[in-house]
């Protein structure tokens, strides 16, 4: 058996079912791993966006802002419940476009594996994948797995 080694993996987390199992495979591959050899990070990104309102007048107000952001919050917490206490994890919360702020972190910090659920909780679904994963899959510079 042929034994490929990540030492930062990447998990996107959006508290979807495809994304928890998703989770579920990277604590599973981190523990074979470190069978082997110290898998040196493992983060798990939320990332949320406000909802688009560039073709109204309106502004978003600030109690929406912090009902997204608490949400955000909760997603996170929600994580922990699937990562043993045994296991050293980084997690984050950041806000933006969800594809390309997880691309920009995982290239900015070095990552060399990305795993992601083949759908989030989006409400726009692709045929095959969700829109995230299909343009994580699309445009990132290292191997990605995407979890059915």
């Amino acid at each position: 058996m042929i034994h490929v080694l990540f030492t930062k993996i990447l998990v996107a987390f959006d508290g979807s079912n495809l994304s928890k199992k998703a989770l579920e495979k990277a604590v599973s591959l981190v523990q074979e791993e470190n069978h082997i050899s110290q898998v040196r990070q493992l983060d798990i990104i939320h990332v949320y966006h406000y909802p688009s309102v560039a073709s109204t007048p309106y502004f978003v107000d600030t109690s929406a802002s912090t009902y997204i952001i608490e949400q955000g919050k909760t997603i996170i917490e929600e994580a922990k419940a699937y990562v043993p206490s045994t296991l050293s994890v980084k997690y984050v919360l950041l806000q933006g476009a969800p594809a390309a702020t997880i691309l920009q972190y995982a290239e900015e910090k070095h990552h060399d594996l990305i795993i992601t659920g083949s759908r989030g909780l989006g409400p726009i679904r692709e045929f095959f994948l969700g829109s995230v994963s299909h343009h994580i899959v699309q445009n990132a510079k290292v191997p990605v797995l995407i979890v059915k």
